[in-house]
């Protein structure tokens, strides 16, 4: 029952939608615009990635507005005081039917947009994904009970100033600029702080904000 509730739980806040294999490679409608200067972009090519964009965003907006409802529903059933576990169990596979369809639509579309770039213009997109940082920490639903998940933070020309990194240990933050060298695996948790909370934090170095990596303590 632990194991059900969990599974529910990280569904419901949208974990396994940070956990995006196709990041690197695929690149959303509204990046390519953005960035249709720098990746000399065609006219003809625009009206086409414009086409593919608009005929997949109702559909994917409808199916964003399901999940929201099923998510609804299922947290609703997980509140009562006594867990019907049958009904949690459909409305958990109707949860994840509606995803599934979700990113089956998403992953369409972004592989239709990018059959319209060429070599070039891809990797120059890919210059502005920027940082990649991917880190794991736990989400808890019982005594002992929790489940990894990847954390994604990105920086690049296109999304403006990169933020800072720091490691904390024992209460205290320590900057980091080499990143690369530290294993996912000895990863505890990251905290990624923005505006006022990230200048309150580590001061005015943090206006462009800033990623906490809490090592784990073995």
């Amino acid at each position: 029952m632990k194991k059900l509730i969990l599974i529910a739980f990280l569904s419901i806040t949208g974990i396994a939608q940070a956990q995006d294999i196709f990041q690197g490679d695929l690149f959303p409608a509204d990046l390519i615009m953005k960035n249709r200067e720098k990746i000399s972009l065609t006219d003809q090519q625009a009206d086409k990635i414009k086409k593919i964009h608009s005929v997949n965003a109702g559909e994917f907006s409808t199916l964003k507005w399901d999940l929201a409802a099923a998510n609804s529903k299922l947290k609703a059933l997980l509140s009562e005081t006594k867990v019907n576990q049958d009904a949690v169990q459909k409305q958990m596979d109707v949860v994840l039917a509606i995803e599934n369809n979700l990113k089956k639509k998403q992953l369409t579309n972004l592989v239709a947009i990018k059959n319209e770039l060429n070599e070039n213009q891809v990797d120059l997109l890919k210059e502005t994904k920027g940082i990649r940082v991917t880190g794991y920490a736990s989400q808890k639903t019982g005594d002992n009970a929790s489940s990894p998940f990847a954390i994604t933070v990105k920086s690049g020309e296109s999304e403006g100033p990169k933020p800072n990194f720091y490691l904390s240990e024992k209460g205290k933050l320590t900057r980091t600029k080499d990143i690369n060298t530290i294993n996912p695996k000895d990863i505890e948790k990251m905290e990624v702080l923005k505006g006022k909370a990230a200048i309150d934090k580590v001061g005015e170095v943090g206006k462009n904000g800033i990623v906490i990596i809490t090592l784990k303590k073995n």
